[in-house]
């Protein structure tokens, strides 16, 4: 009964998603067998699937809701139908790409770019029409992003032959993924009142248990985690609990409001959205190097050099 609430462009949308996620879950297992990490490590392997089955299910809606698609296209570009069908396309063939590391890297490079055009182009543009409006700023930042977290996969992908450009091509990532956390951060801790993560327009459900309190943990969390990927201090780290909060956030509330709203578009979109901006802060996290431990010698034995 609750599949036959499901409209029927929803369910498209839901079918390819999980396509990606089958054919991530047969090529890791298949590429790697059973990976050999703990604790939150294991959250930085499904970065790229958290990125790609949602990125594929946007790319569907441009296909099954084309005239809305199509709205979003600027004036002054000719053939909008025809762009929204194309980026449709791309973005499904991107997130295949993705989880099968089949021309990955070109993929995810394309993936930055265009991300990076739609907040020139697009997002930033229509804010500059109302720079106090808030919620265009968090559009923006969130492509910004999107472009980010792509941009950070592309460089953990094998073909780099100038390390130089790859280390530069990373810090740029992580400056597209830190300043959005660092503004989100202020923002819900602004407005509690409004769902957490990506901070949009929608309030926080009533049905919600918790209410405004993961609004307020997750802006904490984010000025802090934030912070220190701006300055450059416990990137892995930070990059990856930034992602299982955000991973956290998608269990308790948005998948409640996905449930709540299957019939409608908001539901599911702020629910992919979410999961969407929790995979390019973990593919942040694998981009970024792992922390050197510290090796302390026993009392006792003898020290190098001695």
């Amino acid at each position: 009964m609750a599949l036959l609430a499901i409209p029927n462009q929803i369910l498209w949308s839901y079918a390819v998603g999980g396509l990606v996620l089958a054919l991530w879950l047969v090529s890791t297992f298949l590429r790697e067998g059973r990976p050999k990490v703990r604790g939150l490590e294991v959250l930085v392997l499904l970065g790229p699937v958290f990125y790609a089955a949602p990125l594929a299910a946007f790319g569907t809606e441009h296909f099954t809701l084309n005239d809305i698609i199509t709205s979003m296209v600027p004036t002054w570009m000719p053939w909008p139908r025809f762009w929204a069908y194309v980026i449709g396309a791309c973005f499904i063939a991107a997130a295949f790409a993705l989880v099968t590391r089949i021309r990955a890297r070109l993929a995810a490079s394309l993936l930055a770019l265009t991300f990076f055009c739609f907040v020139v182009l697009m997002d930033i543009p229509g804010w500059l029409q109302d720079p106090r409006d808030r919620f265009g700023l968090t559009l923006a930042l969130r492509e910004l992003a999107f472009s980010g977290g792509a941009l950070a996969l592309a460089t953990t992908l094998p073909g780099w032959r100038n390390e130089r450009r790859r280390e530069l091509l990373t810090t740029i990532a992580r400056y597209f993924v830190a300043v959005p956390v660092v503004v989100y951060g202020i923002q819900q801790l602004m407005h509690g009142d409004h769902v957490p993560g990506v901070p949009l327009k929608k309030l926080m459900p009533e049905y919600v248990l918790g209410h405004a309190v993961w609004t307020y943990l997750a802006g904490v969390i984010f000025l802090v985690a934030g912070s220190l990927l701006l300055v450059g201090r416990k990137r892995r780290a930070a990059a990856t609990w930034l992602g299982a909060t955000v991973l956290w956030l998608v269990l308790v509330v948005y998948v409640p409001i996905a449930v709540m709203q299957r019939a409608s578009f908001e539901g599911p979109n702020y629910f992919a959205d979410t999961l969407m901006f929790c995979g390019a802060l973990l593919l942040l996290a694998g981009a970024m190097p792992r922390e050197a431990a510290r090796q302390v010698a026993p009392m006792g034995s003898p020290q190098p050099g001695v």
